[in-house]
C-alpha cells in the first residue's frame, strides 16, 4: 500500500469518488456534509454519472444523513461501526478519518492507497465479511433519521399540490382530505395513521397503538410495486408520541408519475397484513367496550 500523507487524505477520497464510474463502497462511521461543499458536489455528480454508491454509516449515532438519502445513495447503517475505508472500482483507501469536514480541517489521520488488485480485494473481503454483506446487495433499505423532514425542503408547486388533491378527493370520495399550501392531510386514508402528502408521502402513526411497528416496516420493505420512481424508506423515532415513516423519491420526479406511485404505495398500505391486523385488533377491542 501507499502512504497518503494526512494534508492529502479528504482530497484523496474525493479524487476516488471523482474517478469511480461503475461503484463507489464508502465505509465511514461518522457523517457531516452540511458545510462540506466540495465533498457534496463529489458525491452529487458521482449520482448524476449513475455510479452505484453504497454507503455505510454508524447506525446508533446522532448524525444528520439526509443528503445521501435525498440523493438516492444507498444508505446502510451498522451498529457499533468504527472502520473506515473507501472503495472504487479500481482501487481503495483505508484510514482513520470519517466524511466529516471537522476532521478535515482539524484532525490528524493516517491513510493508505491500495497498489495492487489483490490489496483492494482484501477490503472489499473485509467489508462483506464483517461490515455488511455486499453481494446481491438490495438497495430497498429504511434510514432511521434524527429529525423529520422538512416539506418546504423539497420543492412542489401549489399547482402541483391541488393536482395532488384533486387526484386524491376524486379517486378516495369517501375520505375527507385537507389540503395546505404545503401538504395534503387525512386521517382516515389508512387504519392505524394519519397521511400527510406532497413530494413525500407520509405515515404519522401513534406509538401507543403500534408497539409491533417493526412488522409493518418489514412489510413494507417486501413491497413488491410497479413504481415510476424509486424511494428511500425514513423512518423518525424520537418523536415522544408518534413514528413518522417517510417515502422519499431519490430523484427528481414528474407529478404525474408520482401520483400514480402514491397511489399504489396507499393501496399497498390499505391491503397490507399489517393494516388488516390493526383492523382485526380494533374491532375486538370495540367489541370487548360493547
Amino acid at each position: 500500500m501507499k502512504f497518503i500523507p494526512p494534508l492529502e487524505i479528504a482530497s484523496k477520497i474525493m479524487t476516488l469518488i471523482e474517478e469511480s464510474n461503475k461503484e463507489l463502497i464508502l465505509v465511514s462511521p461518522y457523517v457531516e456534509l452540511s458545510k462540506w461543499n466540495k465533498m457534496r458536489k463529489c458525491l452529487d455528480r458521482a449520482v448524476n454519472r449513475g455510479v452505484e454508491i453504497t454507503f455505510v454509516a454508524r447506525k446508533n449515532a446522532k448524525q444528520d444523513l439526509s443528503f445521501l438519502q435525498l440523493k438516492g445513495i444507498n444508505l446502510v447503517l451498522v451498529n457499533d461501526l468504527h472502520a473506515k475505508l473507501y472503495l472504487n472500482e479500481e482501487y481503495g483507501i483505508v484510514t482513520s478519518q470519517n466524511i466529516v469536514y471537522y476532521s478535515d480541517v482539524n484532525s490528524i489521520d493516517i491513510a493508505y492507497k491500495t497498489v495492487s488488485d489483490d490489496q483492494r480485494s482484501e477490503l472489499v473481503e473485509f467489508v462483506d465479511k464483517y461490515v455488511v454483506k455486499l453481494e446481491g446487495k438490495s438497495n430497498k433499505s429504511i434510514g432511521i433519521i434524527d429529525e423529520s423532514v422538512d416539506f418546504e425542503s423539497i420543492n412542489m408547486t401549489s399547482q402541483e399540490i391541488r393536482k395532488l388533491g384533486h387526484f386524491f378527493i376524486q379517486t378516495y370520495d369517501k375520505r375527507k382530505f385537507v389540503i395546505t399550501f404545503n401538504y395534503i392531510f387525512c386521517g382516515n386514508l389508512i387504519p392505524f395513521a394519519d397521511v400527510m402528502i406532497s413530494s413525500v408521502y407520509t405515515v404519522k402513526t401513534s406509538k401507543s397503538n403500534n408497539e409491533n411497528i417493526d412488522d409493518f416496516i418489514k412489510e413494507i420493505l417486501s413491497f413488491n410495486l410497479n413504481l415510476k420512481n424509486d424511494f428511500d424508506v425514513q423512518l423518525w423515532t424520537r418523536h415522544n408520541k408518534f413514528y413518522y415513516i417517510y417515502f422519499v423519491p431519490k430523484v427528481g420526479f414528474k407529478i404525474e408519475d408520482l401520483i400514480s406511485d402514491f397511489d399504489l404505495i396507499t393501496q399497498a398500505i390499505v391491503n397490507s397484513k399489517y393494516a388488516e391486523e390493526f383492523e382485526r385488533r380494533r374491532e375486538v377491542n370495540v367489541r370487548g367496550i360493547i
